[in-house]
């Protein structure tokens, strides 16, 4: 037992955070620690007596919890184990590599989101709308004694209008980022904590990260699906190709920065700190982080046809004559 006496502990921790409600966004994080800072098996073993310790819990409080929410926490921990847990493995033309496990992990993910917010009792719209009452609240409140503004606030950022553009926004890309989000902050928080108490680092797949040669075209189907969902009015279509651009820029995203970091490497030590804390600034910086995100998409994808990452040539040229 004392080999998965790590496990068991993170699984403690794992469901006591989702049932925190303040702190649930990180009830992964636990599961990334165990992942990378111990064995496979004691990984998985987490995944199971997490699995049936929220069981158990929601058996207790069966009144109060639905099927699909300790099912949902089950889930969500074995694909995040799969996220990080397996090696790199071919599938037809793609290599399952860390990114690509995100983008998959995040999908099955967001459908798990769905599917919970569809079965629970309130459902999807009124989860919406009870998050547009909050941020209806915070705004008008934010006008302070202003009363013009207060009055214009009221009527453009009611409950109803609010959560009419969550929807549209969480259907069409929203829903999926946010679960790649939280699988991001989940293992970058567990690897922390592994470098902290375990004096362990992880190497990164990112900086050779290049996404298929065929995802332009992909990129390419998905504006022109778009396109075509606003002509004919088909709004299943719109929703899909606005998931497939998400996913293609967030890969482009990653291959932009695989590409800054190939670059920094030739960089002294020193250098390469000072110059991502920068990018770390001003991808936090409001405005500025909008068009740094959009520089990187667009490098992944000019590497389609401009080899950013070649191997630099320090030997004397081929070409006679010269």
């Amino acid at each position: 037992m004392i080999p998965y006496l790590p496990a068991l502990l993170c699984s403690i921790l794992s469901v006591g955070l989702i049932r925190s409600g303040l702190l649930s966004f990180f009830f992964l994080v636990p599961m990334g620690f165990l992942a990378y800072g111990s064995s496979l098996k004691a990984a998985w073993a987490g995944v199971g007596f997490g699995a049936l310790l929220n069981w158990g819990i929601s058996l207790i409080f069966a009144g109060k919890t639905s099927p699909a929410e300790f099912l949902y926490f089950a889930l969500m921990n074995a694909v995040f184990m799969g996220i990080l847990a397996p090696p790199v493995r071919q599938i037809g033309l793609i290599r399952l590599t860390l990114p690509y496990r995100f983008i998959l992990g995040s999908i099955l993910g967001s459908l798990l989101f769905f599917l919970v917010l569809e079965t629970s009792r309130d459902g999807f719209d009124a989860f919406l709308l009870e998050q547009g009452r909050m941020l209806s609240s915070l705004y008008i409140a934010s006008a302070g004694t202003d009363v013009v503004q207060r009055s214009l606030l009221e009527q453009s950022a009611t409950p109803e209008i609010i959560a009419g553009v969550l929807k549209s926004l969480t259907l069409r890309g929203g829903g999926f980022v946010s679960c790649l989000f939280m699988f991001f902050i989940s293992r970058q928080m567990g690897l922390f904590f592994v470098r902290l108490i375990r004096r362990k680092t992880v190497g990164d797949l990112v900086s050779g990260f290049r996404g298929p040669s065929g995802l332009i075209w992909v990129l390419s189907g998905s504006l022109l699906g778009v396109v075509a969902s606003k002509l004919i009015s088909f709004g299943f279509l719109e929703i899909l190709a606005w998931n497939g651009i998400t996913i293609c820029c967030l890969l482009y995203l990653v291959q932009g920065w695989g590409i800054v970091q190939h670059f920094l490497g030739r960089k002294s030590m020193g250098t390469r700190l000072i110059l991502n804390i920068l990018m770390i600034f001003l991808l936090f910086t409001p405005g500025i982080n909008l068009g740094l995100l959009g520089g990187l998409i667009l490098l992944g994808i000019a590497e389609h046809w401009v080899p950013l990452r070649a191997p630099k040539s320090d030997g004397s040229s081929s070409t006679p004559g010269m």
